[in-house]
C-alpha cells in the first residue's frame, strides 16, 4: 500500500510535467535561459517558504546536513530545464516531450553502472516497450529541418541531465524529505541557470502577458511535478519514476492539440497505449 502511494505521486508528476511545454510556448519573447531561471527561482522560493512554515527550526537542521550536495543537483536540474526549453522552442511538442523522456533507459543504465539497481527481465521488457511506443509516437514528427533536429538533440541532452540528477540525488532523497530539499535544490538551479544566462547575453524581462504562463510553469510542472517526483523517489528506483514521467508526452500532446492546435496523427493514441503498458511493466 505504501508503494502505491509513491507510484501515485510519480504518475501525478508525469501528468503535471505534461503542462510544461504548453506554458513554454506562451513565453515566446524569452530565451531558454531566462525561462529556466524564472521557473526555478519562483519554485525555489515557494518551496523554501513551505519548508519553513511546516518544519521551522528543523528545516534549518535538514538543510545544513545536506547543503554541500544541493549545488551539484541544482546544476544538473538547471541543465535539464535549459535543454528541455530549447527542445520545445525548436521542435514539436511531441518530439520534445517524448525525447526528453528517454530518461528511463539512461537512468537504468546509470543506476546499473553505479550498482544501485539490477532491473528484472520484466522491467527491461517494459522499458523496451515504452521506447517502442515513444519511437512510434515521434516517427510521424521526424523532419530534416535543421532547427527541428537541433531541438531533438537538445531534448535528448535534457534527458541525460535529468537521468544524472535522478541517480546522483539518491542519497539526498533517502536522507531528507521533499519540503526540506526541494527549495535549496531549485534555488541552486536558479544560480546555475542565472550564471549561464549572463554568459549568453543576460536575463530578459517577461512581457505583461507572459507573467501568468511563467507562474504556471513554476507552479504546475515544477513545484507540483518535480516535487512529487522527488518525493516518489524515496521508494521508487530512478528508472521507475522516470518511466512514470512518460505520461508527460501523452498529456503534453493532448494539451498541444487542444490549446495550440498542434493536431496529432491518430496513430498517436496507439503509441500512448503502448507507453502506458510499458510503464505498468516497469513498475511491477
Amino acid at each position: 500500500m505504501r508503494r502505491l502511494l509513491y507510484l501515485v505521486q510519480g504518475a501525478a508528476a508525469g501528468f503535471f510535467f505534461g503542462t510544461a511545454a504548453v506554458f513554454v510556448r506562451y513565453l515566446s519573447s524569452l530565451d531558454a535561459f531566462t525561462i529556466a531561471f524564472g521557473r526555478v527561482l519562483i519554485a525555489g522560493l515557494v518551496m523554501v517558504l513551505l519548508g519553513l512554515l511546516v518544519y521551522r527550526s528543523k528545516y534549518v537542521e535538514d538543510v545544513s546536513r545536506n547543503w554541500r550536495k544541493y549545488p551539484l543537483l541544482g546544476f544538473f536540474l538547471g541543465l535539464h530545464f535549459i535543454f528541455f526549453t530549447l527542445g520545445v522552442q525548436n521542435t514539436s511538442v511531441v518530439n520534445a516531450t517524448t525525447l526528453v523522456n528517454t530518461t528511463p533507459a539512461m537512468a537504468m543504465v546509470l543506476g546499473w553502472a553505479f550498482k544501485q539497481v539490477k532491473p528484472s527481465g520484466l522491467n527491461t521488457a517494459g522499458l523496451l516497450m515504452t521506447f517502442l511506443g515513444s519511437a512510434s509516437m515521434t516517427f510521424g514528427e521526424l523532419s530534416y529541418n535543421p532547427q527541428q533536429i537541433y531541438g531533438d538533440v537538445f531534448a535528448l541532452a535534457g534527458a541525460l541531465a535529468w537521468a544524472v540528477y535522478l541517480v546522483v540525488g539518491k542519497s539526498v532523497r533517502e536522507g531528507g524529505n521533499v519540503l526540506s530539499a526541494a527549495g535549496p535544490i531549485y534555488l541552486s538551479a536558479a544560480v546555475a541557470t542565472g550564471l549561464a544566462a549572463m554568459l549568453v547575453g543576460g536575463l530578459k524581462q517577461p512581457r505583461g502577458d507572459e507573467v501568468l504562463p511563467l507562474l504556471g510553469l513554476a507552479f504546475f510542472p515544477t513545484v507540483l511535478g518535480h516535487s512529487l517526483q522527488f518525493s516518489s523517489l524515496k521508494k521508487l528506483f530512478p528508472y521507475e519514476a522516470s518511466a512514470l514521467a512518460l505520461l508527460e508526452p501523452i498529456v503534453a500532446t493532448l494539451l498541444a492539440a487542444a490549446v495550440l492546435n498542434e493536431v496529432v496523427d491518430p496513430a498517436f493514441y496507439l503509441s500512448a497505449a503502448i507507453i502506458i503498458t510499458g510503464i505498468y511493466m516497469v513498475v511491477r
